[in-house]
């Protein structure tokens, strides 16, 4: 059976194909990328690996160490420091362009249907297309920008962390790489679960913004405001119950792993087989790990609250067969 996150994952190529890919759009994600893989260095590599030459650099000089590897030490701690600040400061700018592009992709989509549309209004339903146009195509781009800003740096930071970990200890690298993959039992039931509750509040929301337009005309009674803002509460709730399940899943899950690897760290140098330094790197870095890999997971989340809106726009312009087989390929 198709796992439901690479559906999320098909349906989002194939709106950023029709809708979004273009030279301006992408070169905006490459540049925030750049932004993302420096950050990731600097909060997965820079940190873990200072603190970790700071404090072995003190334990050398307590026993006794040499006083010119100590003061090497910590000035290396202190320069990659100061780098991970400069990083942070310096690269915030470059999100700029990002966004710049996200709010330009919302009028283009939106000017795109309505083109699209010229001469068919009268066959549309006006019931439900003013949501479409007005709310569903914002909230799928602001998604989109979401998600690409939520997912992508803190999976590059848990990859960076790793591989931190790995490099103090190899044992322990591996046993935190070994955890990862649980936290795909934490997001597959929640994408599942949300497309439903979607489906639920983006019809309701269109129709509530429909009747409310049509009350003020006199053409609407506010008992069909009332349902309809009720099927809306309805869907909203189950929402909420998923988001809740997922964080607190998540957040026990990001926790309980690196106590776990802590406990074993803390064996390891009462053996001595790993150093103090050492051990407070990874510590550090596995805090690093699995809370930015649940935060990465949640912007495919995210993503996955736009497969209902994502499909409600593509139908609008679905007006020719190769339109329609591409839809039906998604559903």
């Amino acid at each position: 059976m198709k796992l439901k996150i690479i559906e999320v994952l098909d349906l989002t190529w194939k709106f950023y194909r029709r809708y979004l890919y273009s030279w301006e759009i992408n070169a905006g994600f490459i540049i925030a990328l750049i932004a993302f893989v420096l950050r990731a260095i600097a909060s997965g590599s820079l940190m873990p690996l200072a603190l970790t030459s700071l404090v072995n650099s003190l334990e050398g000089s307590a026993s006794g160490g040499s006083l010119s590897i100590r003061e090497s030490g910590i000035m290396n701690a202190i320069l990659m420091i100061l780098a991970t600040t400069i990083i942070y400061a310096a690269t915030e700018w470059l999100f700029r362009p990002f966004w710049n592009t996200v709010t330009k992709a919302i009028v283009n989509i939106k000017n795109g249907i309505i083109m699209e549309l010229n001469g068919s209004r009268n066959s549309v339903n006006v019931n439900d297309m003013v949501g479409r146009l007005a709310s569903d195509v914002d909230f799928v781009m602001w998604n989109i920008g979401g998600m690409y800003t939520t997912f992508t740096p803190n999976i590059l930071t848990t990859a960076v962390s790793l591989a931190t970990i790995f490099q103090l200890s190899s044992v322990i690298g591996a046993m935190a790489i070994a955890a990862t993959p649980f936290s795909l039992l934490i997001m597959e039931p929640y994408i599942k679960g949300v497309e439903e509750a979607r489906q639920v509040e983006r019809g309701s929301y269109s129709e509530v913004i429909h009747l409310i337009d049509e009350y003020f005309k006199g053409n609407a009674e506010p008992g069909q405001i009332r349902d309809a803002l009720n099927k809306w509460y309805k869907g909203m709730t189950r929402q909420i119950f998923f988001d809740r399940t997922y964080w607190s899943s998540s957040l026990a899950y990001s926790y309980v792993v690196p106590l776990l690897l802590t406990i074993f760290g803390i064996h390891e140098v009462e053996k001595g087989k790993l150093l103090v330094g050492n051990l407070v790197g990874i510590v550090y870095a596995s805090l690093n790990v699995y809370s930015p890999l649940i935060n990465a997971l949640w912007g495919l989340c995210v993503l996955g609250q736009n497969m209902v809106p994502m499909r409600r726009i593509m139908q609008l312009s679905s007006n020719n067969k190769n339109d329609k087989e591409a839809i039906a390929t998604v559903n």
